[in-house]
């Protein structure tokens, strides 16, 4: 466990990172309603007074880290690529963040609820409706976020296969065969 001192003004903007960071882990793997502002310092073993300052409430805090999680994913890959791009970031052991997984979980609070719908749309359904074009350019976005979402929802948060180590790559296939198809417009 990292140990983060009271941040000084020169290292404020690194405790920020580091705190987003624990964040947009915890309320990938627990949600929003199960985890609490306490939860998220003593992942840095920083006092959650200091976590408050940064970024004013529980809300706030969700708020930014769903936010940097949409913002550092990659820009849009070619085209014909983006189904398996999708995939493969939606099955990586190593992506230890996951909006998806953070929005999924966020339903059960009405003020997260919120924040997620504004977010997505703002941050994803938007841009992703402009690169898939017209005419039905934002209904196929929020296509591939429901199916997207329920992949998560599915393979990380209802776990059918205990201890199987993440989801079978016939599932990890058919999202990306999925995805691809709402892409080209099939």
């Amino acid at each position: 466990m990292e140990t983060i001192e009271e941040p000084t003004k020169g290292d404020a903007a690194a405790t920020r990172a580091r705190i987003l960071a624990a964040a947009k882990q915890v309320f990938s793997k627990r949600g929003y309603s199960e985890c609490g502002i306490r939860d998220i310092a003593g992942e840095l073993d920083l006092s959650s007074t200091i976590l408050l300052r940064y970024f004013g409430s529980k809300a706030g805090l969700f708020e930014a880290a769903l936010r940097d999680a949409l913002r550092s994913e990659p820009v849009f890959p070619p085209r014909d690529q983006y189904g398996a791009f999708i995939a493969g970031r939606l099955t990586d052991p190593n992506h230890d963040m996951n909006p998806h997984a953070m929005c999924v979980l966020a339903t059960a609070h009405e003020e997260a609820r919120e924040i997620a719908a504004r977010v997505l749309q703002e941050l994803a359904v938007v841009p992703m409706a402009a690169w898939l074009g017209a005419p039905d350019g934002e209904a196929r976005a929020r296509q591939v976020l429901a199916l997207c979402s329920g992949f998560v929802l599915y393979t990380f948060q209802l776990t059918v296969v205990p201890d199987s180590g993440g989801p079978d790559s016939s599932m990890a296939t058919w999202l990306a065969e999925s995805v691809q198809a709402i892409v080209d417009g099939a």
